[in-house]
């Protein structure tokens, strides 16, 4: 039997320190991370809610939640907001959030509040009203419960006839420099407006919800600004296939329900 030579001796054992030495390292590491994520559990609560609201509506697509969890301590400001969760909504109430909050910046001596409310496109559908105290019953397992109430709804406008001002376009808000770009659908089915530079008119045709412009028209202005925004209004009256209208809010969507440009009546 041949005698193994004193270099590799040296050699296993120092890959043995070695092996020694990064099991010592992946626990130390491993005690960290555990640690870490013990620090997080222990500084981080989820606060169970139930929200409802008494009417039978059905809300429409796109309709969104938010609850948020505010220290309300300090009067004549604006209230601090702890937590916020916002949610998509699908089918009937109740709507259940589990809402995490940083247990660090409780303070025992503030009051609390928990507030929630449901928007559909910018526009408040429903609101709590009362207070929501989170903390209250601190021995209680049980979610939550708010019930919002509908807001007040302005009677919905006529698309006819009615003077509409760009707001936003493609989800980015209209610059103004001159002359805001607008639209007015006629009596008639024609249809006019200001693209941002240009003046267009045409046609229209309207069933139910859908909407389709036809043989449209633009003068030929050439203009330094707002040829971007011009390009977009252009390409929303191309892509718009269907209408909503909130009150005095004015909603072109195109085929797949997605919200194109969103327009606000003007009186004169």
């Amino acid at each position: 039997m041949s005698t193994p030579k004193p270099n590799s001796i040296l050699k296993s054992v120092a890959g043995l320190c070695f092996l020694a030495s990064g099991s010592f390292m992946l626990s130390a590491c491993n005690d960290n991370t555990a640690k870490q994520t013990n620090a997080v559990e222990q500084t981080t609560a989820a606060l169970p809610v139930q929200v409802s609201y008494l009417d039978r509506s059905m809300l429409a697509p796109n309709s969104q939640l938010t609850v948020s969890l505010v220290d309300v301590s300090k009067m004549d400001v604006a209230a601090t907001v702890i937590s916020e969760q916002v949610i998509d909504l699908a089918g009937a109430p109740p709507y259940k959030v589990e809402l995490e909050y940083n247990k660090e910046k409780i303070d025992t001596a503030h009051r609390y509040n928990v507030r929630a409310t449901i928007t559909n496109q910018g526009e408040l559908l429903y609101t709590s009203t009362t207070s929501n105290s989170p903390f209250a019953d601190t021995a209680s397992s049980e979610p939550l419960e708010i019930i919002v109430s509908k807001v007040a709804q302005k009677p919905n406008i006529d698309l006819v006839n009615t003077y509409f001002k760009a707001v936003s376009i493609d989800g980015e808000p209209v610059v103004v420099n001159t002359k805001e770009p607008f639209i007015q659908f006629n009596s008639d089915n024609t249809v006019h407006g200001f693209l941002g530079c240009n003046n267009f008119h045409g046609g229209y045709e309207v069933s139910r919800q859908m909407v389709t412009f036809t043989q449209l028209a633009t003068t030929q202005k050439m203009c330094h600004d707002n040829m971007k925004q011009e390009s977009a209004m252009a390409g929303v009256l191309q892509a718009a296939s269907q209408w909503q209208i909130n009150g005095e809010k004015l909603v072109l969507q195109n085929e797949a329900g997605e919200q194109l440009a969103t327009f606000s009546a003007v009186y004169f």
